[in-house]
């Protein structure tokens, strides 16, 4: 425990303790363990540990490429898989996963192998698990050996799982299986092993005068990992004096828990199941809930203690079990090898109000097992029945892609599992051949498309896309992706050529060029139009897959005030409108944003027409081809010469003041750093402002928010208000965003220093993304992999600094690449232009909403230095609100609008709010009830 609480990543933390806790069988349990050689490779696995965690995205990545992770084990399993595939001590070669097999002659799925590593001299079988048993002997009892380990939801006993655990390795005595094995991995020795970890929870009482197992059995490990459990809720509580308690959720309870922050919370990762945050409280708060919860619920929950370091964390002290008072392990403790099940006549009725976990039973527990469950069928003649061999034996052709997307079209309709094997088939296969080949596979997925035409339906194709990415990158942009296909001319031609006769879905087709990486020829005036033409005839689709083929050959323009642009415009417009379709089509044809921004209301779809309205920005056509690879370019760097200073106190502050007092008019780069709150029902209070970036050409200041709230809030609002003076241009990316975070972080600073208005200029009018920018403009990489970095943790790293000092110099460098004036002899002049230039590009940044709002109000009032002093005289007793528009209709059928004020973290749903109205009915009110009522015109736009 001590090893692994040193580690900053939970999911680092979670395979530290997977190999290196004690485990759980001794060498008596019948079956070979899984264990490190010698101590060599012990101390060459702890540094593989260190350097892990100290960037654990190739972990990550591989455990978002895993299915069902959300599940306590398949998340261990794959974790298991990781090490052994990428460890160091194992050099495995290659590795086969999750084959199903059968018992004897049946094709019925009986179990699988788990999973079997090449390495140098043999082929290792393994087959791995995690559990959690209870010690329910007693020394008065007779000894029933391991059927008295019993699993806290009387799943299952030690006996069950030994027996389970046997008939698994057991399975590659089977004939087929070896054959199978000899046919994939060659001729190799066969070695099968087992892998269990996890804990045996003693009685609570039993756990406080010694941790240690009592005379287990000869098959359980006595050094292995043991907790507590008890069916007292006060005894549980008041364990460790001073403890922080916590309620874990299964993914949670692997590693030991560490909590860090103000309060403190144990961090989750960026994986499906791991996003929110654990919260820790004190004894008596966590009691309430844990009564609660069992008032309602008859459901076992994992209790953790956690007492302070001396490195200001919060490590895990005991972890154990609080049991409902119904708990019963005698059905197991039978001297057998016994199993239970859940059956769906004893699930009690759900609870009107349910606590604070029954709702999210799965993440938290399980229901306690009340049935006997059969043993399963012997694999030692087990078959293997897979639809698709896990390695293709010959060379990759057409005909195999074009059965695959038939099958797999086949199989997603009648649920069929074996489209994931031959995806992963087919997967390795096409990466094979394209190494071998480059080019080979641009030219096997036209042949392929060419016969789909006849027998599919053009969207079929996406299923040939998906082999061109890795499943842990699907959604990313190409240059976002590590797998990499030549383009073979002719062979990609022919596939753009499908899509625009509308063999092949043309959004799809651009999608497979720009895999390929083909080199675009431009479209002339003419052609174009008579491929809008032939577009409005067709389906909306085709229109916005050739927007974004035109845009790619760089030949999107519509001419202004032409039936057909309208036309187009108006058809793309529909709703729902695609943003992403509208968004290219303003960057290269921006004279028509207004008209677009005007049809879009027309329609409804006011929030959609505010974003395009943003992206007006200047016009400016992009300085690289929208085609090129960002792989390929360069990497922005930092200039040598500017300054990076980190502020955390009153004396960083003064030094920046001073240096706006002689800049006098500055233009300023502003960004912010937050760590994303991805919980459900999280509000943007719950992530904070950690640092707020200011950049001018000649250095880069960073400031640490929550250490100068706490050291020179007074110095901070000052600064807050000359930058939001006339003095200052501030230039941002979704700078509106920012300063809206900003304002809900910091309310009381905000609030005594903003303005009705301030001059800024906004980045993202001509790119969705700033890395995008950066290439388009400078012909640049921006490197982004510390953006979801953890903001919260001090200290930073040096990535992190880095990272976010060029974040913020680098918008005054696109701010100058726009100023066509300029030559562009480095990225140190670009970033130097004047205010004067700048101020051309600016416009007035309102936010219509929010603390900035109010502020503006109580400011024309005279009243905002009032509320400010207000604020800080009683900062604890603030509460940013939100308002919601109703309207309540009266016993008697008449109608008000009433504004319902609430916490902005708060929920209410209709029933609450018609009961406190006192009225038959409430609904929210619609936006021409609300135009209506405040006399609002449909659209006001705000002057350039």
């Amino acid at each position: 425990m001590e090893t692994t609480s040193g580690l900053q990543s939970k999911v680092v933390r979670d395979l530290a303790w997977l190999i290196q806790a004690p485990p759980v069988l001794s060498e008596h349990a019948g079956m070979q363990l899984l264990a490190l050689p010698d101590a060599a490779a012990e101390r060459a696995t702890q540094d593989w540990l260190v350097s892990l965690d100290q960037d654990p995205q190739e972990l990550l990545s591989a455990l978002g490429a895993q299915s069902g992770v959300r599940r306590l084990g398949f998340y261990a399993a794959a974790l298991t898989q990781f090490w052994l595939e990428n460890g160091p001590s194992w050099d495995t070669r290659r590795s086969l996963s999750a084959v199903p097999l059968s018992s004897g002659r049946s094709r019925i799925t009986a179990g699988q192998l788990k999973l079997v590593c090449l390495r140098p001299r043999e082929a290792l079988h393994v087959e791995s698990s995690v559990k959690f048993f209870a010690d329910a002997s007693s020394e008065e009892a007779p000894d029933l050996g391991t059927s008295s380990y019993v699993g806290p939801f009387l799943h299952e006993n030690l006996a069950w799982r030994l027996a389970e655990a046997r008939r698994k390795v057991t399975c590659t005595e089977s004939l087929s299986v070896q054959d199978f094995l000899r046919r994939e991995l060659g001729q190799v020795q066969l070695r099968s092993v087992y892998f269990l970890k996890g804990y045996i929870f003693k009685p609570l009482e039993e756990f406080r005068r010694f941790r240690k197992l009592r005379s287990p059995p000869k098959e359980v490990n006595p050094e292995c990992s043991t907790g507590w459990y008890t069916t007292d809720i006060s005894a549980a509580l008041n364990l460790t004096p001073g403890a922080r308690l916590a309620v874990l959720p299964k993914l949670f309870w692997l590693g030991p828990a560490v909590a860090r922050g103000d309060p403190p919370v144990i961090l989750g990762e960026d994986l499906p199941g791991q996003q929110e945050a654990v919260a820790t409280d004190w004894p008596d708060k966590v009691r309430q809930d844990v009564e609660e919860h069992f008032g309602k619920v008859q459901s076992a929950l994992l209790l953790c203690e956690l007492m302070p370091s001396t490195d200001g964390l919060w490590v895990e002290h005991s972890r154990g079990f609080v049991l409902p008072p119904v708990w019963d392990p005698t059905s197991l403790m039978t001297g057998q090898p016994q199993g239970m099940k859940s059956t769906a006549e004893h699930e009690p009725s759900a609870p009107d109000a349910p606590s604070k976990w029954s709702n999210q039973r799965r993440k938290y527990s399980e229901r306690l097992a009340d049935t006997a469950r059969q043993p399963a069928p012997s694999l030692a003649d087990a078959g293997v029945h897979i639809a698709v061999p896990q390695r293709l034996s010959e060379d990759l052709t057409a005909q195999h892609l074009t059965s695959y997307v038939l099958a797999a079209k086949s199989a997603a309709r009648k649920g069929d599992g074996s489209r994931i094997q031959r995806k992963r088939l087919l997967h390795g296969a096409v990466q094979e051949s394209e190494a071998a080949t480059p080019g080979s596979v641009c030219r096997l997925v036209s042949e392929a498309l060419q016969q789909l035409v006849e027998v599919s339906h053009p969207s079929d194709s996406h299923f040939l896309l998906e082999l061109l990415v890795k499943p842990s990158e699907v959604g990313l942009a190409v240059r976002d992706c590590s797998l990499t296909f030549e383009a073979q001319p002719c062979a990609a031609r022919r596939i753009l050529d499908l899509g625009i006769a509308g063999g092949v879905c043309l959004r799809l087709a651009v999608k497979f060029a720009f895999r390929f990486q083909f080199s675009w020829d431009s479209v002339d005036t003419a052609s174009a139009a008579s491929l809008f033409e032939a577009a409005l005839a067709s389906d909306r689709s085709r229109l916005a897959g050739l927007v974004e083929y035109l845009a790619a050959c760089s030949s999107l323009t519509l001419p202004v005030g032409s039936e057909l642009s309208t036309a187009i415009l108006q058809k793309l417009a529909l709703p729902p409108a695609d943003f992403a379709v509208l968004d290219l089509l303003c960057q290269h044809s921006p004279e028509h944003t207004m008209e677009l921004t005007d049809i879009l209301v027309s329609h409804g779809q006011l929030k959609l027409a505010r974003k395009i309205e943003a992206r007006r920005g200047d016009g400016s056509a992009p300085r690289v081809a929208v085609h090129e690879s960002p792989e390929e370019l360069p990497e922005i760097r930092l200039p040598a010469e500017v300054e990076v200073s980190l502020i955390s106190d009153g004396c960083g502050l003064d030094a920046l003041l001073q240096h706006l007092a002689e800049a006098g008019e500055s233009v300023v780069g502003m960004d912010a750093e937050w760590k994303p709150w991805e919980g459900r029902g999280s509000d943007r209070g719950g992530s904070p402002v950690q640092l707020l970036q200011l950049a001018w050409a000649e250095v880069v200041y960073l400031l640490d928010m929550p250490a100068l709230v706490a050291d020179a809030e007074l110095k901070l609002v000052q600064l807050l208000e000359i930058l939001c003076s006339p003095s200052c241009i501030l230039v941002g990316f979704n700078l509106e965003g920012d300063l809206r975070q900003l304002a809900d972080s910091y309310p009381w600073l905000m609030s005594g220093a903003w303005r009705s208005t301030i001059e800024a200029v906004e980045m993202s009018g001509t790119s969705a993304s700033l890395d995008g920018l950066c290439a388009s403009v400078l012909g640049l990489r921006l490197e982004k992999s510390q953006q979801r970095s953890r903001w919260d943790l001090r200290p930073l790293s040096a990535q992190q600094l880095a990272y976010a000092a060029l974040d913020a110099w680098v918008l005054l460098a696109l701010l100058g690449a726009r100023d066509s004036h300029l030559e562009l002899p480095s990225l140190r002049t670009l970033a130097s232009l004047p205010y004067g230039h700048a101020k051309r590009f600016t416009r007035r940044l309102e936010l219509d909403g929010g603390v900035c709002a109010v502020a503006s109000t109580l400011a024309s009032l005279s009243q905002g230095k009032a509320l400010q002093a207000l604020v800080r005289e009683h900062r604890s007793q603030v509460v940013v609100c939100k308002t919601l528009a109703c309207v309540a209709t009266l016993a008697a059928g008449a109608r008000r609008l009433c504004l319902a004020v609430l916490p902005e973290s708060a929920e209410m749903s209709l029933a609450q709010l018609t009961s406190s109205l006192g009225c038959a009915s409430a609904r929210l009110a619609s936006t021409e009830e609300l135009r209506e009522h405040f006399r609002q015109p449909p659209w006001r736009r705000t002057p350039s």
